[in-house]
């Protein structure tokens, strides 16, 4: 579809974006952002169109909660060999993200031990889709459901906190498990990812726990609530197992 033209913009209309553009990359346009088409119309330019877009994408990093430790990962700073099977997996579902979002099962589950990569591989995935204008909110979960508890003066910070991971394009859930939690923890846990299901919005987890274990306690008696959450993942994730040797001794 052609490019609307529009009026030139008055004197004094200028704009924040046109202000951080120092000159066109393009030599399209006199660093304003826009094009001049005859005397009194302009079309938009490719340099304003690209810092528009770069500031999406940094406005997107800065609310999604990504750990100052991760917000430098990437699926290509990652040692495939290593895992290979995981992170052909991992780049393979950065490649079908769009493709699997409006199934049923499209999101990813890493099962695996301490120090096997799993963490750098969910958060290189957000981060590259985040990269590709994906709205994507993370969370430690023994961090967020504390986050998620009422504070003195009142609930609605945590409510407004609850709703956002309950329909965020995307979100990331790191080390579930980690701990079990309260009744009114697990409860919320399952509200998230119920909510997520019914909507069909694609979840990462990842988790040292294998999903079998998750559903029992330490005497073996299956846990109605973990069942119900463990059930839930399995209905919306690929479970990727991501096993093999710690990384981190390696490095020792």
């Amino acid at each position: 579809m052609a490019e609307q033209a529009r009026e030139v913009p008055r004197s004094g209309e200028a704009t924040a974006e046109a202000s951080m553009m120092k000159g066109c990359p393009y030599e399209r346009c006199d660093g304003s952002g826009w094009v001049y088409v005859g005397s009194n119309t302009v079309r938009e330019c490719q340099c304003k169109k690209d810092w528009r877009k770069r500031a999406r994408i940094e406005k997107l990093f800065s609310v999604s909660g990504i750990p100052k430790r991760y917000q430098d990962r990437t699926l290509k700073g990652f040692k495939g060999e290593r895992q290979p099977a995981a992170y052909k997996s991992a780049l393979r579902y950065v490649e079908r993200y769009r493709e699997l979002a409006g199934e049923n099962k499209n999101g990813l589950c890493l099962v695996g031990p301490t120090g096997t990569g799993k963490s750098h591989l969910a958060f290189g995935i957000v981060n590259e889709l985040i990269k590709q204008s994906v709205a994507a909110v993370v969370g430690v979960v023994p961090d967020l459901l504390d986050s998620l508890r009422p504070k003195e003066g009142g609930n609605a910070a945590a409510e407004e906190r609850l709703e956002i991971l309950k329909t965020a394009d995307l979100v990331l859930l790191d080390d579930l498990g980690a701990e079990r939690g309260s009744d009114w923890a697990v409860e919320r846990l399952y509200l998230i990812l119920n909510a997520r299901y019914v909507e069909q919005l694609p979840t990462i987890i990842t988790t040292n726990v294998p999903l079998e274990n998750m559903e029992v306690d330490e005497y073996g008696n299956t846990v109605l609530a973990w069942e119900r959450i463990v059930s839930r993942i399995k209905e919306m994730c690929y479970v990727l197992a991501v096993d093999g040797d710690d990384f981190r001794r390696g490095m020792r």
